[in-house]
């Protein structure tokens, strides 16, 4: 694959009508740069979850508004950027106890499983935080954060070849 930088920047309003535009652009980007369908599907996959977890716990009603997402690809990996306010601080905690345990874990497959066990004994609903086991294990991204001020960056990278 080429080894050129590519990138996608956008700084999106946080409504459920943009995920569809997001998944658009990175298809018809990754398309004109011919990646793989495998990692296309995989990023869209990736992208959409992290910009869903962004407008369901993100913040409103404050300078951290607007969703910050960049796609980065460059020497043979992909980096997937979302930021934005949070508006309780569990909802970071929540992240932070997830991607510490996908950092630890050698298989995300096995946490996956258990929390998709986990739900089916004690169903909450709107509440299966899947979403960050589905970009490790089904995705094969490596995620990771940073929290500045009420500023949450979920940041996601894979290689390709």
């Amino acid at each position: 694959m080429n080894n050129h930088e590519v990138q996608i920047s956008l700084s999106i309003t946080p409504t459920w009508t943009i995920l569809k535009e997001v998944q658009k652009k990175i298809e018809d980007f990754m398309n004109k740069k011919r990646f793989s369908t495998e990692l296309i599907e995989a990023s869209i996959m990736c992208a959409s979850e992290l910009v869903e977890n962004a407008i369901k716990y993100g913040s409103a009603g404050t300078d951290q508004d607007n969703i910050k997402f960049d796609l980065k690809t460059e020497n043979g990996r992909i980096v997937i950027k979302v930021s934005n306010g949070v508006k309780d601080e569990r909802d970071f905690l929540n992240v932070k106890e997830r991607v510490d345990k996908l950092k630890k874990s050698k298989n995300p497959a096995e946490l996956y499983m258990e929390r998709l066990k986990e739900l089916m004994e004690s169903p909450k609903p709107g509440e299966s935080q899947l979403g960050l086991y589905r970009i490790a294990y089904e995705g094969e991204f490596k995620l990771d954060y940073t929290f500045q001020g009420v500023l949450l960056t979920v940041i996601a990278e894979r290689g390709y070849s």
